[in-house]
Protein backbone atom coordinates (compact mmCIF):
# COMPACT_ATOMS: atom_id res chain seq x y z
CA UNK A 1 0.00 0.00 0.00
CA UNK A 2 2.89 2.49 0.80
CA UNK A 3 4.30 1.85 -3.03
CA UNK A 4 1.21 2.75 -4.40
CA UNK A 5 0.48 5.98 -2.21
CA UNK A 6 4.42 6.94 -2.66
CA UNK A 7 3.74 6.23 -6.79
CA UNK A 8 0.36 8.58 -6.48
CA UNK A 9 2.38 10.94 -4.75
CA UNK A 10 4.96 11.10 -6.67
CA UNK A 11 3.26 11.19 -10.56
CA UNK A 12 0.45 13.54 -9.30
CA UNK A 13 -0.54 16.49 -6.93
CA UNK A 14 -2.83 14.59 -5.44
CA UNK A 15 -1.74 14.93 -1.60
CA UNK A 16 -1.74 11.14 -0.17
CA UNK A 17 0.32 9.19 1.74
CA UNK A 18 2.38 12.15 3.69
CA UNK A 19 3.91 11.28 6.55
CA UNK A 20 4.69 13.29 9.81
CA UNK A 21 5.17 17.50 8.32
CA UNK A 22 3.58 16.58 5.15
CA UNK A 23 6.67 15.08 4.02
CA UNK A 24 6.29 11.25 2.09
CA UNK A 25 8.46 9.10 3.83
CA UNK A 26 11.06 7.59 2.09
CA UNK A 27 10.83 3.88 0.83
CA UNK A 28 13.93 1.34 1.03
CA UNK A 29 15.66 1.08 -2.32
CA UNK A 30 14.57 -2.64 -2.89
CA UNK A 31 10.87 -1.86 -2.55
CA UNK A 32 10.99 1.14 -5.14
CA UNK A 33 10.51 -1.79 -8.19
CA UNK A 34 7.58 -2.23 -6.70
CA UNK A 35 6.34 1.25 -6.98
CA UNK A 36 6.78 0.91 -10.60
CA UNK A 37 4.32 -2.02 -10.69
CA UNK A 38 1.65 0.34 -9.77
CA UNK A 39 2.17 3.06 -12.25
CA UNK A 40 -0.27 1.84 -14.46
CA UNK A 41 -3.01 2.01 -11.51
CA UNK A 42 -2.18 5.81 -10.66
CA UNK A 43 -2.23 6.14 -14.88
CA UNK A 44 -6.20 4.48 -14.14
CA UNK A 45 -6.71 6.90 -11.00
CA UNK A 46 -5.30 9.78 -13.16
CA UNK A 47 -7.90 8.56 -16.03
CA UNK A 48 -10.85 8.34 -14.32
CA UNK A 49 -9.87 12.15 -12.96
CA UNK A 50 -10.24 13.38 -16.17
CA UNK A 51 -13.15 11.38 -17.28
CA UNK A 52 -14.93 13.10 -14.43
CA UNK A 53 -14.07 16.43 -15.20
CA UNK A 54 -14.18 15.79 -19.15
CA UNK A 55 -17.71 14.38 -19.02
CA UNK A 56 -19.59 18.09 -17.85
CA UNK A 57 -16.69 20.13 -20.13
CA UNK A 58 -17.83 17.68 -23.19
CA UNK A 59 -21.54 17.81 -22.90
CA UNK A 60 -21.47 21.96 -21.73
CA UNK A 61 -18.78 22.93 -24.01
CA UNK A 62 -17.89 22.60 -28.13
CA UNK A 63 -15.34 20.10 -28.69
CA UNK A 64 -12.64 22.50 -29.10
CA UNK A 65 -12.74 24.11 -25.92
CA UNK A 66 -13.42 21.05 -23.95
CA UNK A 67 -10.64 19.19 -25.07
CA UNK A 68 -8.54 22.17 -24.66
CA UNK A 69 -9.45 22.42 -21.09
CA UNK A 70 -9.17 18.66 -20.76
CA UNK A 71 -5.61 18.59 -21.76
CA UNK A 72 -4.66 21.69 -19.49
CA UNK A 73 -6.70 19.85 -16.65
CA UNK A 74 -4.21 16.91 -17.61
CA UNK A 75 -1.04 18.89 -17.60
CA UNK A 76 -2.27 20.35 -13.88
CA UNK A 77 -3.24 17.16 -12.07
CA UNK A 78 0.40 16.01 -13.02
CA UNK A 79 2.23 18.99 -12.29
CA UNK A 80 3.50 19.02 -15.28
CA UNK A 81 6.18 16.61 -14.70
CA UNK A 82 6.44 14.58 -17.79
CA UNK A 83 6.16 17.49 -19.78
CA UNK A 84 9.11 19.15 -18.65
CA UNK A 85 11.18 15.45 -18.87
CA UNK A 86 9.59 15.77 -22.55
CA UNK A 87 11.45 19.92 -23.23
CA UNK A 88 14.75 18.91 -20.92
CA UNK A 89 15.43 15.16 -23.23
CA UNK A 90 14.85 17.04 -26.44
CA UNK A 91 17.11 20.05 -25.23
CA UNK A 92 19.97 17.61 -23.73
CA UNK A 93 19.64 14.34 -26.54
CA UNK A 94 19.23 16.75 -29.74
CA UNK A 95 21.46 19.58 -28.35
CA UNK A 96 24.77 18.01 -26.44
CA UNK A 97 27.68 17.35 -28.67
CA UNK A 98 28.50 14.27 -26.03
CA UNK A 99 27.18 12.06 -22.85
CA UNK A 100 28.28 14.16 -20.19
CA UNK A 101 27.09 17.48 -22.08
CA UNK A 102 23.56 15.68 -23.21
CA UNK A 103 23.36 14.90 -19.54
CA UNK A 104 24.41 18.37 -18.27
CA UNK A 105 21.88 20.08 -20.75
CA UNK A 106 19.20 17.84 -19.25
CA UNK A 107 19.81 19.03 -15.91
CA UNK A 108 19.50 22.54 -16.64
CA UNK A 109 16.05 24.13 -15.52
CA UNK A 110 16.17 26.82 -18.75
CA UNK A 111 14.29 25.33 -21.87
CA UNK A 112 15.86 25.79 -25.20
CA UNK A 113 14.50 25.61 -28.82
CA UNK A 114 14.05 21.68 -28.64
CA UNK A 115 12.38 21.44 -25.50
CA UNK A 116 10.01 24.18 -26.30
CA UNK A 117 9.22 22.39 -30.47
CA UNK A 118 8.71 19.48 -28.26
CA UNK A 119 5.92 20.53 -25.68
CA UNK A 120 4.15 22.95 -28.11
CA UNK A 121 4.00 19.93 -30.40
CA UNK A 122 2.77 17.86 -27.92
CA UNK A 123 -0.18 19.92 -26.76
CA UNK A 124 -0.79 20.22 -30.10
CA UNK A 125 -1.26 17.23 -31.36
CA UNK A 126 -3.30 15.89 -28.72
CA UNK A 127 -5.84 18.61 -29.33
CA UNK A 128 -5.82 17.65 -32.61
CA UNK A 129 -6.02 13.38 -32.17
CA UNK A 130 -8.64 14.69 -29.71
CA UNK A 131 -10.63 16.77 -31.83
CA UNK A 132 -11.12 14.05 -34.27
CA UNK A 133 -10.93 10.98 -33.33
CA UNK A 134 -12.27 7.76 -35.63
CA UNK A 135 -15.93 6.74 -35.54
CA UNK A 136 -15.66 3.77 -34.38
CA UNK A 137 -16.81 3.09 -30.60
CA UNK A 138 -15.28 0.30 -28.38
CA UNK A 139 -16.02 -3.17 -28.12
CA UNK A 140 -17.79 -2.56 -24.83
CA UNK A 141 -20.28 0.44 -25.53
CA UNK A 142 -21.17 1.21 -21.79
CA UNK A 143 -22.57 4.43 -22.68
CA UNK A 144 -25.90 2.38 -23.60
CA UNK A 145 -26.99 1.46 -20.09
CA UNK A 146 -26.63 5.62 -18.91
CA UNK A 147 -28.85 6.96 -21.71
CA UNK A 148 -31.72 4.21 -21.45
CA UNK A 149 -31.46 4.83 -17.37
CA UNK A 150 -31.90 8.71 -18.42
CA UNK A 151 -34.70 8.18 -21.23
CA UNK A 152 -32.75 9.53 -23.72
CA UNK A 153 -34.86 9.37 -27.04
CA UNK A 154 -33.14 12.35 -28.52
CA UNK A 155 -30.77 11.07 -31.11
CA UNK A 156 -28.58 13.70 -31.03
CA UNK A 157 -28.11 13.95 -27.30
CA UNK A 158 -27.55 9.78 -27.59
CA UNK A 159 -25.09 10.68 -29.96
CA UNK A 160 -23.58 13.79 -27.89
CA UNK A 161 -23.23 10.78 -24.86
CA UNK A 162 -21.63 8.47 -27.80
CA UNK A 163 -18.66 10.76 -28.67
CA UNK A 164 -18.05 12.01 -24.60
CA UNK A 165 -17.51 8.56 -23.50
CA UNK A 166 -15.16 7.41 -26.65
CA UNK A 167 -12.90 10.59 -25.80
CA UNK A 168 -13.33 9.51 -21.92
CA UNK A 169 -12.34 5.87 -22.86
CA UNK A 170 -9.89 7.61 -24.77
CA UNK A 171 -7.98 9.25 -22.01
CA UNK A 172 -8.35 7.04 -19.56
CA UNK A 173 -6.59 4.16 -21.46
CA UNK A 174 -3.49 6.35 -23.09
CA UNK A 175 -2.99 7.52 -19.58
CA UNK A 176 -2.58 3.81 -18.36
CA UNK A 177 -0.75 3.03 -21.76
CA UNK A 178 1.86 6.27 -20.91
CA UNK A 179 2.53 5.04 -17.26
CA UNK A 180 2.56 1.37 -18.10
CA UNK A 181 5.67 2.40 -21.04
CA UNK A 182 7.55 3.88 -18.13
CA UNK A 183 7.79 0.95 -16.40
CA UNK A 184 9.09 -1.45 -19.54
CA UNK A 185 11.39 1.21 -20.29
CA UNK A 186 12.63 1.31 -17.00
CA UNK A 187 12.85 -2.31 -16.57
CA UNK A 188 15.09 -2.79 -19.66
CA UNK A 189 18.18 0.05 -19.68
CA UNK A 190 20.37 1.07 -16.68
CA UNK A 191 19.97 4.40 -14.84
CA UNK A 192 22.15 6.96 -17.51
CA UNK A 193 23.89 9.14 -14.29
CA UNK A 194 26.19 8.22 -12.17
CA UNK A 195 24.48 10.30 -9.07
CA UNK A 196 21.92 8.68 -7.55
CA UNK A 197 18.80 10.09 -6.89
CA UNK A 198 14.93 9.15 -6.95
CA UNK A 199 14.73 8.24 -10.81
CA UNK A 200 18.09 5.88 -9.99
CA UNK A 201 15.59 4.10 -7.66
CA UNK A 202 13.14 3.53 -9.43
CA UNK A 203 15.36 2.09 -12.90
CA UNK A 204 17.75 -0.10 -10.62
CA UNK A 205 15.22 -1.87 -9.18
CA UNK A 206 12.80 -2.19 -11.97
CA UNK A 207 12.93 -5.75 -13.76
CA UNK A 208 11.00 -7.96 -15.90
CA UNK A 209 9.09 -9.33 -13.14
CA UNK A 210 8.05 -5.81 -12.11
CA UNK A 211 6.96 -4.82 -15.66
CA UNK A 212 5.36 -7.98 -16.53
CA UNK A 213 2.99 -7.42 -13.04
CA UNK A 214 2.30 -3.88 -14.53
CA UNK A 215 1.34 -5.36 -18.20
CA UNK A 216 -1.96 -6.95 -16.20
CA UNK A 217 -4.21 -3.35 -16.63
CA UNK A 218 -3.09 -1.92 -19.23
CA UNK A 219 -3.33 -5.52 -21.19
CA UNK A 220 -7.33 -5.74 -19.40
CA UNK A 221 -8.20 -2.75 -20.51
CA UNK A 222 -7.09 -2.43 -24.12
CA UNK A 223 -8.22 -5.65 -24.52
CA UNK A 224 -11.78 -5.08 -22.97
CA UNK A 225 -12.20 -1.51 -24.81
CA UNK A 226 -10.67 -2.53 -28.29
CA UNK A 227 -10.15 -5.52 -28.74
CA UNK A 228 -7.55 -7.14 -31.21
CA UNK A 229 -7.48 -3.77 -32.70
CA UNK A 230 -6.11 -2.67 -29.67
CA UNK A 231 -3.87 -5.74 -28.80
CA UNK A 232 -2.11 -4.59 -32.15
CA UNK A 233 -1.83 -0.81 -30.98
CA UNK A 234 -0.36 -1.65 -27.40
CA UNK A 235 1.93 -4.02 -29.22
CA UNK A 236 3.17 -1.15 -31.51
CA UNK A 237 3.10 0.82 -28.75
CA UNK A 238 5.64 -1.58 -27.20
CA UNK A 239 7.72 -1.21 -29.97
CA UNK A 240 8.18 2.50 -29.57
CA UNK A 241 9.18 2.40 -26.19
CA UNK A 242 11.74 -0.20 -27.51
CA UNK A 243 12.98 1.88 -29.74
CA UNK A 244 13.22 4.94 -28.04
CA UNK A 245 15.03 3.22 -25.32
CA UNK A 246 17.66 1.62 -27.23
CA UNK A 247 18.30 5.66 -29.00
CA UNK A 248 18.91 6.99 -25.38
CA UNK A 249 21.14 4.54 -24.28
CA UNK A 250 23.21 5.37 -27.62
CA UNK A 251 22.59 9.16 -26.85
CA UNK A 252 23.53 8.89 -22.74
CA UNK A 253 24.31 5.71 -21.98
CA UNK A 254 21.20 4.29 -20.13
CA UNK A 255 17.57 6.47 -18.91
CA UNK A 256 16.89 9.14 -16.62
CA UNK A 257 14.16 10.41 -14.80
CA UNK A 258 13.22 13.21 -17.48
CA UNK A 259 13.20 10.44 -20.51
CA UNK A 260 10.82 8.19 -18.82
CA UNK A 261 8.73 11.31 -18.95
CA UNK A 262 9.43 11.62 -22.39
CA UNK A 263 8.70 8.14 -22.77
CA UNK A 264 5.21 8.96 -21.21
CA UNK A 265 4.77 11.56 -23.86
CA UNK A 266 5.53 9.56 -26.73
CA UNK A 267 3.89 6.37 -25.87
CA UNK A 268 0.60 8.75 -25.00
CA UNK A 269 1.38 10.57 -28.73
CA UNK A 270 2.01 7.47 -30.26
CA UNK A 271 -1.23 5.48 -28.79
CA UNK A 272 -3.31 8.55 -30.15
CA UNK A 273 -2.19 8.36 -33.85
CA UNK A 274 -2.87 4.59 -33.84
CA UNK A 275 -6.52 5.04 -33.75
CA UNK A 276 -6.09 6.59 -37.19
CA UNK A 277 -3.88 4.26 -38.64
CA UNK A 278 -4.98 0.55 -37.46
Amino acid sequence: MQELLWAIRFLTIIPLGSGRGGVTPPLPPERMGRVMVFYPLVGLIIGLCLVLVYYPLAVGLPSAPADALIILFYVFLTGGLHMDGLADSLDGLLGGWDRQSRLDIMKDSCIGTFGTIGVVGDMGLRFVFLQDLPDFLPDVSLWSPLTVSMDISSHTVAGLHKEVLKGGVVLLTMVVVGRWAQTLAASISPYARAKMGTASGLVAHTGVRHCLAASVLPLFLVGTFYGTRGMVMLAVVCAVVLLLTSYTRSRIGGVTGDTLGMTNEVSELVFLFLFFVI
